[in-house]
């Protein structure tokens, strides 16, 4: 009698051990299943939010050049030059380089104009730069200053720029060194005629852009370091933005 009441007692200890183990591991599997959903939908998350231009345009912008497949390009800003005020002997001369230039093109190329507002922030740089004792001279920089100032806030002047956008089609390594002949051999033929050319930057690449996807914004991209690129907004930073 003894010897079967003790093992009635450690089977019903045995069916109590094991229930219990097996109701904590399904804790534990419910608890690993909810912590994976949740680095899943953080993952998820974070991938929609950190969406940047490169990502929604598929293309990248590199040492200058903008990346698209195995396409490669440069865009060069074109001066402008009066032209109803020259003489006619001065019209023909830049004429006669224009048409040589135009010859002298065996690569693809194409021309981009468009309006933008006028941008005073490196005359105001300058300015500021400029330092001076002269107290009437400082009144006038600083009257000057807020002019220009608000000219570029009142967004009330446009101008007209034109680019010229140049491309070689192949590798990487030798599109830098194509690109980087073609670019200095054009803007040198349009330095005949006076016309004053430079090749934008990284930072005027994605300024360029910002403002031909965003017409009606004042706001530059460049200066904005850190997730400066990023143009796409997600339900989690919208609801951030808004608390």
């Amino acid at each position: 009698m003894i010897i079967m009441a003790i093992f009635l007692i450690l089977s019903v200890v045995f069916v109590i051990l094991t229930v219990w183990y097996l109701n904590d591991k399904k804790k534990n599997v419910n608890k690993n299943i909810k912590q994976n959903t949740k680095s899943e939908k953080s993952i998820k998350s974070s991938k929609k939010t950190q969406k940047e231009l490169t990502d929604i345009l598929q293309f990248k912008i590199k040492d200058n050049i903008i990346c698209l497949g195995n396409r490669y390009s440069c865009v060069i800003r074109l001066g402008n030059i009066d032209y109803n005020m020259l003489s006619v002997h001065e019209q023909d001369s830049i004429e006669n380089i224009l048409v040589q230039t135009a010859l002298a093109v065996d690569y693809p190329i194409q021309f981009f104009s468009t309006t933008e507002y006028i941008d005073t922030s490196k005359v105001v740089t300058l300015i500021k730069q400029n330092h001076t004792r002269n107290k009437n001279v400082q009144d006038y920089k600083n009257f000057l200053i807020e002019y220009l100032e608000n000219l570029m806030e009142n967004r009330s002047i446009s101008v007209v720029k034109n680019y010229a956008i140049i491309s070689y089609d192949g590798l990487y390594e030798d599109a830098v060194e194509e690109l980087n002949r073609k670019a200095t051999s054009f803007k040198g033929n349009l330095l005949r005629a006076k016309i004053v050319c430079e090749t934008l930057s990284e930072d005027e690449l994605y300024d360029l852009i910002y403002r031909e996807l965003n017409k009606n914004s004042a706001m530059k991209i460049s200066p904005l370091k850190e997730g400066g690129k990023n143009l796409y907004v997600g339900k989690v930073q919208k609801t951030k933005q808004r608390n």
